[in-house]
């Protein structure tokens, strides 16, 4: 059957930034069921935080997609679809999973294996607390079981017959980077790879400036044109892999899969959003005609003095990298398809910005400072609110109900009055008939519009990624204080021993010792891989064995070791200091403490 003629095709990115990005995103749904946009999106782009929530998302739709005609479907299906992620989300996120990844002792003695990492038991933690409790299955969900299959339309195709449904059968994309190329990578329920642009006669499917040497073409068809290893590659694994933050989480490994003549090629896979954080690109791959663009990605701020020493330098330049992509992205998109064919909303959406005036020649400004903006308070946030969630935290670790409530009715309100303007333009001007939908992040909505001192200090310090159960709970933070003192004390003699013992030149030149064995085997390793130099491969057997014991023992003292004997600390955590953070953080002691708010 040839391709369908496209006149309008809906497409909705779902940008990174953690689960931050994922409490907006939820938000943004929710105003897009409310106005019956969800119906209508035809592909669903996600990158990290947001293929965390979007794959979530797909599974509800899938199992509202098969258990209906088309017919049948009404706008208030999403509404309760959204209802339910938006109570279940935050009840999952709870637990905070980025330190259950440290939490059993199974798991990290696990580690000592090259086979498996904290990406490994991310994956097993998605599938656990998001994605198996909606799909009803015990074991791993596989990408290729997400194909979704309406009762009244067999052999469904959402490229060829989505014109046919008044209910879109959406593409879903989850993106990830590949480390051996630098390209984007996609998981699909259909196949996994770099993206696949059509091939025209005597000439290349790539931009004339891609000229890294090699390109990895994946299977056209589907899973089962793999190897038989990476068939039943998991919705966990993929949403690990998109969601895998360099420096946080080791990269996940797809092995197998590919091999330069005899040589073996491991793909390494990190972050969707190095390449494209706001995941526009797959939506034009997939010529979309319209956009819903929902960013919630960390953006970079102005620093009045920044710092000149080599790693703040290479820090605040990975920054810029960053933001200069997430730019060039999305001015390349209103340029190509038109702004007036996207809704964008974004987390500093409405916020002022201040034009400063050089200083004259007599000391002082040569012209009055501007400021534009702020506008937030045309779709009913708080300046100051607006600039306390941009800055929330990007991380996986417990949100609260403030922080989770106010970043999705943030999202809500934000993206009304662009989606409103799609919709017009698209010319769908119904939305969902009946009561309005009873969301519960609208609790939040006093406290967003107007502030108040305990709200805007959790929403402050909401930003910090380690210690915020000490800056909102003081007592906790006396007795951590009082106890660091008591065990200072205790342990003073045995410490002050350590400081006035000098160290053994022979633990000096074990040290160099181990340090060089790691280089080496580094640099032989990838000697070995490029077949150069015959006497080094020679060489290589006989250190084979002894630096495969080296990085056996360097990847049990790190990966495992350290984390188990971190274990218990981390346990204590989860069972102690968790919930006392989450209670701290509840709407119920939020609305006692700022009762003229409620």
């Amino acid at each position: 059957m040839a391709t369908r003629k496209i006149t309008t095709k809906l497409g909705l990115a779902l940008s990174g930034g953690g689960f931050r990005a994922s409490f907006y995103h939820i938000g943004v749904l929710a105003q897009m069921a409310e106005q019956g946009l969800l119906r209508r999106v035809e592909v669903i782009s996600a990158v990290s935080g947001g293929s965390i929530i979007a794959a979530l998302y797909y599974l509800h739709l899938k199992k509202l997609l098969e258990s209906k005609p088309d017919d049948r479907i009404e706008d208030a299906d999403y509404v309760q679809i959204l209802g339910t992620i938006e109570h279940d989300f935050i009840k999952a996120t709870e637990t905070n999973l980025r330190m259950q990844t440290f939490s059993s002792f199974a798991a990290n003695w696990k580690m000592r294996r090259a086979d498996y990492s904290r990406s490994d038991r991310m994956a097993e933690l998605y599938n656990e607390h998001f994605y198996r409790p909606v799909f009803g299955k015990s074991g791993r969900i596989e990408m290729r079981e997400l194909k979704i299959h309406p009762p009244d339309f067999p052999n469904f195709h959402p490229h060829h017959h989505n014109d046919y449904r008044k209910a879109k059968i959406p593409i879903l994309i989850l993106n990830a980077t590949t480390l051996n190329t630098g390209r984007d990578w996609q998981f699909t329920a259909q196949t996994m790879g770099e993206p696949m642009r059509p091939d025209e006669p005597g000439q290349s499917s790539y931009a004339e400036s891609d000229n890294i040497p090699i390109r990895l073409r994946r299977a056209r068809r589907s899973y089962d044109d793999v190897v038989t290893c990476q068939q039943a590659f998991t919705l966990g694994d993929a949403v690990a892999a998109s969601a895998c933050v360099p420096g946080l989480f080791h990269p996940l490994a797809v092995s197998e899969l590919y091999r330069d003549g005899n040589a073996a090629i491991r793909v390494q896979l990190v972050d969707g959003g190095i390449h494209d954080n706001q995941g526009v690109g797959a939506l034009r791959d997939e010529n979309c005609t319209h956009f819903v663009v929902s960013d919630a990605s960390g953006q970079m701020a102005f620093d009045h003095q920044p710092a000149a020493s080599t790693v703040p330098v290479l820090l605040r330049t990975a920054s810029v990298l960053q933001d200069r992509v997430r730019g060039e992205n999305l001015d390349r998109l209103f340029e190509t398809r038109g702004r007036d064919r996207v809704a964008f909303v974004y987390l500093r959406k409405g916020l002022a910005i201040r034009e400063l005036s050089w200083v004259g020649p007599y000391g002082q400004p040569a012209e009055p400072d501007r400021t534009v903006g702020p506008f937030t308070k045309e779709y009913g946030v708080a300046a100051e609110v607006q600039e306390r969630l941009a800055n929330i935290r990007t991380d996986l670790d417990a949100f609260s109900e403030v922080e989770a409530n106010s970043l999705m009715l943030d999202g809500f309100l934000a993206s009304n009055q662009e989606l409103t303007r799609l919709s017009r333009k698209l010319g769908y001007s119904e939305s969902v008939t009946g009561e309005p939908p009873q969301w519960r992040f609208q609790q939040i909505r006093s406290w967003i519009e107007n502030g108040g001192e305990d709200y805007l200090h959790q929403l402050e310090v909401a930003r910090y990624q380690v210690g915020k159960p000490l800056l909102l709970i003081p007592w906790l933070l006396v007795i951590t204080v009082l106890s660091a003192l008591v065990g200072m004390f205790l342990l003073w003699p045995e410490l002050r021993r350590v400081l006035n013992s000098s160290l053994s030149v022979a633990a000096i030149v074990l040290t160099l010792i181990v340090v060089l064995i790691d280089y080496l085997g580094r640099r032989l390793a990838h000697l070995k891989t490029l077949h150069k130099l015959a006497n080094v491969i020679d060489i290589l057997k006989y250190l084979q064995t002894p630096l495969a014991f080296y990085q056996s023992v360097k990847r049990f003292l790190f990966r495992s070791a350290l984390p188990l004997l971190g274990t218990v600390f981390v346990r204590g955590y989860l069972r102690f200091i968790n919930p006392l953070f989450l209670r701290r953080g509840s709407l119920e002691r939020l609305k006692k403490v700022s009762p003229g708010n409620n």
